[in-house]
Formats: C-alpha cells, structure tokens, sequence
C-alpha cells in the first residue's frame, strides 16, 4: 500500500513537472514571437525584412539575433509592465557578461541568456552567424556603405 501511495505521488510530481516545463516553453515561444513582431515592427522596409531568429528568453530579458539581407545584429529586450521594449542593438558585446550586467540585468539571468542563446546558434548556418556579429562595427555593411558613398 505504501510502494502505491509512493507511486502515485511520484506520478503526480512528475505530471505537474512536465505541466509546468510546457508552459515555461509555451511562454518561451510566445515572447519569441511577440519580440520578432516587435523587431520587424520598428526595422521592417519593404522588400527587405528582418528576420529575427535564434531568440533567448530568461524571465523579462531576452537577446534576439537578427539579419535583414547582408546585415545582422542583436538586440537586448526587456519586458517592462508586460510588454517587450528594445534596450539596445549591437552585435557580439552584447553577449558579454559585463556589458548585461552594467545595463542592469542580474548575473545569474545575464549567464543564463548567454548560455541558451550559445546552445540556439549552434545550430545556425555559420555565414548567418558571422552577420549577428556585425552591426555598428567597421564591418557592418551600412557603415562601409555609406562611407563608401562618401568617398570621393
């Protein structure tokens, strides 16, 4: 009777576990596309999309990566008052432990969004990966662009 009473408590933890990991991944996906919204909201041209995809997401602070044709990035959000807002925008300071923490993110969620946006891009395409570390540097393609542009 007891082995049955340990068995069914067991059973009954390891649902709610499982309960509570789906809609920690559901919750996950849901602020994944909620920030590509927003992203694409404020970055989108016409015929030139921003396509924001691996995304991080550690309680109300994320790091997305980013790429519109020929240029990429990443970006820091913050979910304020239930609504994801951008922080900052730059490329791979921006998965420095010190550069999250100065901009107020705790240490342990700072780790946390660096470790699982390290597993996500694994997984990428290493030309793609090379373009999130590029915006606002010498190598950005804008940049070079425009003072390209310039030069005469």
């Amino acid at each position: 009777m007891a082995v049955t009473r340990n068995f069914v408590r067991l059973c009954l933890l390891i649902s709610a576990f499982a309960l509570s990991s789906s809609l920690v991944l559901a919750d996950d996906q849901s602020a994944q596309q909620e920030i590509a919204k927003l992203i694409s909201k404020f970055y989108d041209k016409p015929n030139h999309k921003v396509v924001t995809t691996p995304i991080a997401v550690v309680d109300d602070y994320a790091l997305a990566d980013w790429v519109q044709g020929e240029r990429g990035g990443r970006a820091l959000l913050q979910r304020v008052k239930g609504n994801w807002t951008i922080m900052a925008c730059g490329a791979d300071g921006l998965k420095d432990l010190g550069t999250l923490t100065k901009a107020g993110i705790p240490s342990a969620k700072a780790q946390s969004l660096v470790s699982k946006l390290t597993a996500a891009e694994k997984s990428v395409d290493p030309h793609r990966l090379h373009l999130f570390s590029l915006f606002g540097t010498k190598n950005d393609p804008e940049k070079k662009q425009h003072h390209e542009h310039h030069q005469h």
